[in-house]
């Protein structure tokens, strides 16, 4: 027994910026605490910034990619070993692997910073992972490898610089932010209305109300207990009577 109602998870702010209700708000800061921004804005300098960043690893033209022949297949090799370096059992899991959670995040994040459309293709990704059991605290861990794999094949420090590291965090919290009520609620299969409000930001509470406890007649305790434990000691000493009294028709 209860009452449906809706709430508005992610607010998609005048400047552009996502925010979360306050109860999603205490899930992300609690399961990826390295991500968890108060509101996510991606601006013109960080879209330029994420994508001339991924364009050079992708075609090998950055520092750290100088003579692969294959990089993106390099990229991908050098975050799953750095995954087993930082999460030993999430690499053994093969959750990661079976729901292609890297090829999908980093399609994400680069559909994130240019597409009208991000939060839809970030809504299909969190059900998708949902089916694969991908769960939230992963996701910290994830955002974390994936920063360190960049940065390496970016070329180190001598490319990956403060504007650069930040731009990365913010699309990917972005990201997150979007995804965190969908992570949060667990569901595998999502009705089409509950994807077309998720991609609004919207999704179903349910409000449940417990049964009201009987309560005992009068006369249901023996000898003429009360039926509410009352104290019949006062702190003068004397004798109380119990407030709760048959009545006598």
């Amino acid at each position: 027994m209860g009452i449906k109602y809706s709430v508005q998870a992610v607010t998609r702010n005048a400047d552009g910026s996502l925010s979360l209700h306050s109860k999603y708000k205490r899930f992300l800061q609690a399961k990826c605490p390295d991500f968890a921004y108060t509101a996510c804005l991606i601006t013109p300098d960080i879209t330029r910034l994420v994508m001339a960043n991924w364009d050079s690893v992708a075609n090998g033209t950055a520092l750290g990619m100088k003579g692969i022949e294959s990089p993106v297949v390099y990229f991908y090799e050098n975050f799953y070993n750095d995954l087993f370096v930082e999460d030993p059992p999430l690499f053994r899991s093969s959750i990661i692997v079976q729901g292609k959670a890297l090829i999908n995040i980093v399609q994400s994040i680069t559909h994130a910073v240019n597409s009208p459309q991000a939060i839809e293709r970030v809504v299909d990704l969190a059900y998708r992972h949902n089916k694969y059991k991908v769960k939230m605290e992963y996701y910290n861990t994830l955002g974390k490898v994936l920063l360190t794999s960049l940065k390496r094949c970016s070329g180190g420090d001598a490319v990956w610089n403060p504007p650069l590291d930040l731009a990365w965090r913010t699309v990917y919290a972005y990201m997150l932010t979007a995804m965190t009520p969908i992570v949060y609620h667990g569901h595998t299969a999502p009705s089409t209305k509950d994807k077309e409000m998720a991609k609004s930001g919207r999704f179903i509470h349910t409000m449940t109300f417990r049964a009201p406890k009987a309560v005992q007649p009068m006369n249901a305790g023996g000898g003429g207990q009360c039926p509410v434990n009352f104290a019949p000691v006062s702190p003068t000493g004397g004798v109380l009577q119990c407030p709760v009294q048959p009545s006598h028709r």
